[in-house]
Order: C-alpha cells, then structure tokens, then sequence
C-alpha cells in the first residue's frame, strides 16, 4: 500500500529546503529524501570526519539524522497549519542499538491512528503534540539507532495570545 504525499501548499520540496538549510544538518550531511503524510525518509553520508573512535559513524551524525527525519515527518503531518505555526522538538528518546557503518539512512512515521487526534487538538486548542518514530540504518542495513521523537506545535497566535 503507497503512503499518501503531501496534498498541501506545503511541497515535499519545501519540507527539504528547510531541513537542508540548517547550517548543521548541512555540514554533516544530512538530507531528507522524501516527504509525506507524517512519514519522511532521510540519509546522511560516510564521511570520515564524522567518525568516532572504533572507526563507525559517530552517534552525533545519527542522531542528527533521526531529529532532522522526524521533524520532516512532523512537517509532513501538519504542513497545512505549518505557516502559521510553530513547531518544536520536545524530547529524542534515543536507544543505540547497534555500531553504523557505511552512510546512513532513516525511516520516521508518525502512528497513523494518532494524526487524525492531533489535527483536531490543533484545530480546536492551537496546540497539538505528536510522537513520531525513527529507525536509523548502517550502509549495510543493519538498525544503529532506534528513536523515539515528541514535537509540539503552537500556533503562532497563541504565542501572542499568551
């Protein structure tokens, strides 16, 4: 079954340059691949300067990739409310579950059953929270990295609102 993209004023494409416009994301490497309705794919490249001591791609670089790919799905979930809005990460549960060889590539979603109850919280409250999961992979594969990702969106008349 395909997962639907985005059908919103807010282009995949969108979603991207404003992932890859962060000056760390962009210094590392990381890069959204696709967006779409609370889901997003990413990857960041093997490049040596990232590594950390046994020679396998630093925990910092994927856990860049998994905060950036989570917020792209969260993006992706709330792209209608996005421009009047703002969105922040509240907590990364991370759990290392491997050693990540190779370039890296990341898988986020947020739970299908739970976007439907954080549009209508946006709608009625301006506020809304959403949990969004990421698996992270090795250039062979194998998962490296298991998260958890909370993100909040207020909008931005609630802000002034008080």
């Amino acid at each position: 079954m395909s997962q639907p993209t985005l059908q919103t004023s807010l282009a995949p494409q969108a979603v991207k340059a404003a992932l890859h416009a962060i000056p760390l994301n962009a210094t590392v490497g990381v890069g959204i691949t696709d967006v779409g309705v609370g889901w997003a794919t990413g990857e960041c490249p093997d490049t040596p300067a990232f590594h950390n001591h046994l020679g396998t791609i630093h925990a910092g670089a994927q856990f860049l990739l998994a905060e950036a790919v989570s917020g792209a799905a969260f993006a992706g979930a709330f792209a209608a409310q996005l421009a009047g809005a703002v969105p922040l990460i509240e907590r990364l549960d991370t759990q290392y579950v491997g050693r990540a060889q190779g370039s890296l590539s990341a898988r986020a979603e947020a739970r299908a059953a739970d976007l439907p109850a954080a549009l209508q919280a946006y709608g009625a409250e301006g506020k809304a929270r959403l949990v969004i999961e990421v698996s992270v992979r090795d250039g062979e594969n194998r998962e490296g990295m298991q998260v958890v990702a909370h993100w909040y969106l207020r909008s931005r008349a609630t802000i002034r609102g008080g």
